[in-house]
């Protein structure tokens, strides 16, 4: 359907060639496909991510303690197992390079220490959403990576394109959209994308990054569909806040 199923399909293709190319490279090491060290430096015992001069945020396991599990619904969505350890998004790149945020915040120049990630997938026009959460050094550290997305907001608001590994993406515009008042700071965004087998067509996701001291928990919607679908779901926004802000709760006390 104007090649909107057809886009979908090859992130799914794509990602298993992916997978199996990941899981040939990284042989014998642990892991569920849910959490992972970044860039493989996390504490040996899944604990806080320690680092010279800075306070420590949560390790790949206590990350994936915070995130959704497998199961877990929340109204009418489901949490299910993501494709990758790394969702497909961290493998887009975008030109002009201060666009890159947009595509992930893993090319906003700042290294996350861990990340976890789930999928709340949706049938056909339904939304699907995927769940990232990544561990930096310190809240400077997440809090400089969170200026870079706000930034390349306001400066590709004309739009960009984006790589998409064997497709290019035409975004036409890049729109702020009420963000949730959750953490320390939050933005979200409207993408309107041009479909890549017919130009006359827009193409809507949207994207929510919420910070919390160290860690930031993004959100990234999609559908197989040309409707405007309105944004990330609050209930999965919701559902995912309060197990992260029970998890560090407990933990803290």
């Amino acid at each position: 359907m104007y090649g909107v199923g057809n886009t979908k399909r090859l992130r799914r293709t794509v990602g298993v060639v992916m997978a199996a190319a990941v899981m040939a490279g990284t042989a014998g090491c642990g892991g569920s496909g849910k959490a992972a060290g970044a860039d493989r430096a996390g504490a040996p015992d899944g604990g806080a991510v320690v680092s010279p001069g800075g306070t420590p945020g949560p390790g790949p396991e206590r990350l994936k303690a915070l995130l959704v599990a497998e199961g877990e619904k929340f109204g009418p969505y489901e949490a299910g197992e993501p494709l990758l350890d790394e969702p497909m998004s961290e493998d887009y790149e975008a030109r002009p390079a201060r666009c890159r945020p947009l595509t992930s915040l893993g090319k906003a120049g700042h290294t996350a220490q861990a990340f976890a990630k789930a999928s709340v997938p949706g049938e056909w026009q339904a939304v699907d959403t995927e769940i990232l959460l990544r561990s930096y050094r310190d809240a400077g550290a997440a809090a400089a990576a969170v200026k870079s997305l706000a930034d390349a907001g306001g400066r590709c608001a004309g739009g960009y394109t984006e790589d998409r590994a064997l497709v290019e993406a035409k975004v036409l515009k890049v729109e702020p959209v009420q963000a949730p008042a959750l953490g320390d700071e939050a933005h979200a965004y409207r993408i309107v994308t041009q479909d890549v087998k017919d130009p006359g067509i827009a193409l809507y996701k949207y994207l929510t990054v919420v910070r919390s001291g160290s860690v930031t928990l993004a959100f990234r919607s999609d559908v197989m569909d040309t409707k405007d679908f309105g944004g990330v779901p609050q209930e999965i926004v919701a559902g995912q806040w309060e197990k992260f802000a029970k998890g560090r709760a407990s933990s803290a006390s």
